[in-house]
């Protein structure tokens, strides 16, 4: 009877370290620019709730995980903003729209991919929550989009990009 009982404890901690070891990598998600669709990994969403609170969702391009988009500035996705003080909870964001930013200080992107041709810093955008659970949170964006050379120059023209995913909630 022992043995039995050890064995279903055994079985039990390999079967939620396995569930916790296949989540340490983060969700995924994909972005399309300009006709293209680039894959993100390691999908990660952190937050803090209360008077400073905010979000940020970041990845990496999937295709390129070590590699810069430009030199410097890591390749894959990172939006963040604030949350307003009604979200109390994670479940508070399930069809929740919010606004993103971009900081525009040089060493920082939206979003920027491999052969991308630049960085691209949000005009106008809003990140769309989906479902939340004790793990993971999916989410949608769009937005309009300044194009930066990474050297201090910027296109003209605006850029829309959007995408889906479903990110790794990270323990604060």
């Amino acid at each position: 009877m022992k043995v039995a009982l050890v064995s279903s404890v055994a079985v039990a901690i390999v079967s939620i370290s396995a569930g916790c070891g296949s989540n340490q990598g983060g969700g995924d998600a994909r972005v399309m620019l300009s006709g293209q669709t680039y894959a993100v990994s390691s999908v990660n969403f952190t937050y803090e709730i209360g008077d400073d609170g905010y979000f940020r969702i970041e990845g990496d391009d999937a295709a390129h995980p070590e590699e810069d988009c430009l030199p410097g500035l890591s390749s894959g996705l990172a939006l963040y903003g604030d949350l307003p003080s009604t979200i109390t909870s994670l479940a508070d964001l399930f069809g929740k729209e919010l606004p993103f930013e971009f900081t525009g200080d040089g060493d920082d992107a939206n979003v920027c991919f491999v052969g991308s041709n630049g960085l691209l810093g949000v005009e106008t955008g809003t990140v769309r929550f989906g479902k939340v659970d004790g793990t993971k949170v999916e989410f949608s964006f769009s937005g309009n989009f300044t194009v930066y050379d990474g050297e201090g120059g910027q296109a003209s023209s605006k850029v829309v990009a959007t995408g889906d995913g479903v990110a790794r909630i990270a323990a604060n």
